[in-house]
């Protein structure tokens, strides 16, 4: 099969197709074809060795892709050959086949295409455990919530799950077009992303009192002034750095503010505690599933390219102006 391998820590120009053996499905795995697999900013970092995870050299990156079953390994019961299906893996995407354990595959509907599926697990599934987890941010119908990057992935995800939740949504986007895709998509008001008018701008839409909730994968100054923004017993969610800078909490306003910090890293549930997770992480992408039919969910793609575009790809999902997902379609 036709595959990128990371041979060393690189950027997405080093990317090159190379054959590799197709994967033998082991013990409770499936074996894709691959249809679909997605392009990330957090994948740009781990092929640069800069991720928090490093695979050991050498490898297939991508971690989400979306194909149709052909192989079952010993003990997988759950699909059979032929099931449209979408995976979360640890590494492997980036090719014509792919295997993954059995508690990591979803099935997707029959009217969802296998690039949008590829959205449900690298933004929506995300974004919507931080809104509803209660050890994250557990937000009721009729609370307002801030979110941040609303023209990115989990932003955009986090404005139509906020919608379909009753949520008042308060979106920060960095262009005219991103608030206006925002206000599209389920937020009810969208602002610049200028951490020095952050506060009086909330504070003039909530009447003073702050949001209930901060969901916030850019960090950096915008995380710092988002808890200025909370109201009491409120409580914000860091979910990504893609400003680049990673903030730090001061602690007295946790303190003086009655406010909570709760971080979401969802690998740990899909990856390192896959078993005693499943239900609870499957329940999420159900749940999509059916919001999917009820036409209460529309993933945008930005882009799609082939397996040796990929430096493409990347330049795509780097591009700031970019409003929705890219994906590569070996």
């Amino acid at each position: 099969m036709r595959a990128l391998l990371v041979r060393e820590w690189t950027t997405p120009e080093g990317l090159l197709p190379a054959d590799q053996p197709i994967p033998v499905p082991g013990p409770r795995q499936v074996l894709i074809r691959v249809r679909a697999a997605a392009v990330s900013h957090a994948l740009s970092l781990l092929i640069a060795g800069r991720y928090q995870r490093k695979p050991p050299l050498p490898f297939i990156p991508g971690n989400t892709a979306a194909g149709e079953v052909v192989a079952c390994g010993a003990g997988a019961t759950r699909f059979r050959p032929g099931a449209r299906v979408l995976v979360a893996i640890e590494y492997g995407a980036l090719a014509e086949y792919a295997a993954a354990h059995e508690a990591n595959a979803y099935a997707i509907p029959d009217s969802m295409d296998f690039a949008r599926a590829t959205a449900l697990n690298t933004s929506y599934n995300s974004a919507l455990a931080a809104l509803t987890w209660p050890h994250v941010l557990g937000v009721a119908e009729g609370q307002q919530l801030l979110v941040h990057g609303a023209g990115g992935g989990v932003g955009s995800a986090a404005c139509e799950i906020g919608r379909n939740l009753g949520v008042t949504v308060i979106a920060t986007a960095g262009t005219e077009a991103k608030r206006e895709h925002a206000l599209a998509n389920g937020a009810r008001h969208a602002i610049a992303s200028d951490p020095a008018a952050l506060r009086a701008q909330v504070m003039a839409l909530t009447g003073g009192e702050g949001v209930h909730a901060v969901l916030d994968p850019v960090g950096g100054a915008l995380f710092r002034e988002s808890l200025r923004c909370l109201r009491p017993e409120g409580r914000i969610c860091p979910i990504g750095f893609a400003g680049g800078q990673i903030p730090d909490v001061a602690a007295n306003l946790l303190l003086v503010k009655n406010i909570a910090v709760c971080g979401l890293y969802m690998g740990w549930y899909k990856i390192d505690a896959r078993d005693a997770q499943e239900a609870r992480v499957r329940a999420l992408f159900d749940r999509l599933g059916t919001w999917w039919m009820q036409a209460r969910l529309s993933p945008l793609l930005a882009a799609r390219f082939p397996l040796d575009q990929v430096a493409e790809a990347f330049a795509a999902v780097l591009d700031r102006d970019r409003i929705g997902h890219v994906v590569v379609e070996p």
